[in-house]
């Protein structure tokens, strides 16, 4: 008569290792590096009195518009460097989406929108959608193209490979406009820092949407208007920022009164980022939730 061996504890179920970056928290680190510094750049400047409200000097200027892509260098690029899968190309569609940022739509709105000179005095439905026709259609499309020649569709295996090379798009393409606004503005620290996360944050959360709707289009198989109308959702989110923004600053919907509230539109952009994070963050795991309630094979009785 022969005995089985019996465990008094159970074994330990062996956890399968996530083998690839976890983007949505080093897209959240990123935010609240930036926010967090242009947040002590204003307390310092305005609150305290420590740093010169005046201050000018270009070199500080630079380093605050490349705060935010020295932050993706650190959280997201070495991030993916520690990961068991990588995803490639991220750097290569980051420094394409820099170049055509200052090589199509810098020029664009300099010369062919001049939205610096119409817009501003436009009421909110002007701005809106003068904002969302031009530089917002406009950065939207561009990065579209360089995902599209590039990563999409060969390197998006997963939902979340869509958020991660939009973001970094993303990040070239704000870049380039941090850098623009530093470098050829007389505009003081506090003011840059403010601007750079008013520029950031808002392509960030337009980074979250389009890779959501470019990796729905090949992973969910959606219809052929689903991209013409994710484009034209992001360029129409994008102007209401503007539009938002502008009342933010002035506390007015006329951009022509007086007042001046710069820390609201501080709050205005990390609110912005922070609210399309997480509604793409949950649309993100409802598909995938779905996806593999549809795979797996059902029990019957």
């Amino acid at each position: 008569m022969s005995f089985e061996p019996v465990l008094l504890a159970p074994e330990p179920e062996i956890e399968e290792i996530y083998p690839y970056r976890r983007v949505w928290r080093t897209a959240w680190l990123e935010v609240l590096a930036l926010f967090g510094v242009a947040l002590a750049l204003y307390a310092l400047t305005e609150l305290f009195g420590i740093l010169p409200a005046g201050l000018r000097d270009p070199l500080p200027r630079a380093g605050v518009a490349l705060l935010p892509l020295a932050l993706w260098l650190v959280f997201s690029w070495g991030g993916e460097r520690r990961a068991l899968r990588p995803r490639p190309g991220l750097l290569r569609v980051l420094i394409l989406g820099a170049l055509v940022a200052n090589a199509v739509a810098v020029p664009l709105d300099e010369h062919v929108f001049l939205t610096g000179r119409w817009l501003p005095g436009a009421g909110f439905g002007g701005r809106l959608l003068g904002y969302a026709a031009t530089i917002g259609f406009t950065a939207e499309f561009l990065k579209y193209l360089v995902l599209r020649y590039t990563v999409w569709p060969r390197h998006f295996t997963q939902r979340l490979d869509g958020i991660a090379y939009s973001l970094a798009v993303s990040v070239g393409y704000a870049t380039v406009l941090n850098l623009r606004f530093a470098l050829f503005t007389e505009a003081t620290l506090l003011a840059t820092a403010l601007r750079v996360v008013s520029i950031t944050l808002p392509h960030l959360a337009m980074g979250a949407l389009l890779g959501f709707f470019l990796a729905e289009l090949w992973i969910g198989r959606t219809a052929i208007f689903w991209l013409p109308a994710g484009l034209g959702i992001a360029a129409l989110i994008s102007g209401a920022h503007y539009a938002f923004r502008a009342i933010a600053i002035t506390g007015s919907p006329s951009v022509a009164d007086s007042g001046s509230s710069p820390l609201l539109g501080l709050l205005l952009a990390f609110g912005f980022v922070a609210i399309l994070f997480a509604i793409f963050a949950f649309l993100v795991a409802s598909a995938d939730a779905r996806a593999q309630a549809l795979s797996s094979p059902r029990r019957t009785l």
